[in-house]
């Protein structure tokens, strides 16, 4: 009796490691980041638990990975979703949409994020840059640095949790609109008042 052999396909490693990286957020999206094991996302990937080891060491090397890549998604959306033709508090409604929407597709894992993540150097680096891109946008003062930061708390923190299944409502949303009435009524204001520059 004739036997099958499995044929594996040879996949470069930058490949690999994305197919490892879409797995586990694929594993991510349906469980906290607690949950998450080399196991559940071997499986998920179709590859062995030892090569998911290989491409990121542990655990944390893995979760930070998978971090990372979802805040450079989440910075190129919040770039494309920012019309620099309007004054900054215009601006806020549009993040905040920007926010909720990420929330909404990515579920525990942005839950895991907003509420601080990983401590790792790269996916630190990922949200200060957000940061500094909005404080630029907003004059590079030091006052709108300190805004940025408060926007990207405060629409952090409203966004977690998402929209309800089934429902056009979110725990988010109600926060999120009242976020964006308080910010809008004293952001202008504010960096109005220091238009120096950092140096």
């Amino acid at each position: 009796m004739a036997r099958h052999q499995v044929t594996r396909t040879r996949l470069d490693p930058g490949t690999r490691r994305e197919q490892i990286l879409v797995a586990a957020s694929a594993v991510l999206s349906t469980r906290s980041a607690g949950e998450l094991t080399f196991e559940s996302v071997a499986e998920a990937a179709g590859v062995s638990r030892a090569l998911v080891y290989n491409y990121f060491g542990d655990r944390n090397g893995l979760l930070a990975a998978v971090e990372l890549r979802a805040l450079e998604e989440l910075n190129r959306s919040l770039h494309a979703s920012i019309d620099t033709g309007l004054a900054p508090a215009e601006q806020i409604a549009p993040l905040a949409r920007a926010y909720l929407s990420f929330a909404d597709a990515h579920g525990p894992l942005w839950n895991h994020l907003a509420a601080g993540g990983v401590h790792h150097p790269s996916v630190e680096a990922a949200r200060r840059i957000r940061i500094e891109r909005l404080a630029e946008l907003w004059g590079g003062t030091e006052v709108a640095h300190d805004a940025a930061t408060a926007v990207t708390v405060v629409l952090e923190s409203a966004t977690i949790g998402g929209s309800v299944p089934g429902t056009d409502a979110s725990p988010g949303a109600g926060a999120v609109a009242t976020v964006c009435r308080i910010l809008t009524s004293g952001l202008e204001a504010g960096l109005a008042e220091h238009p120096t520059p950092l140096r």
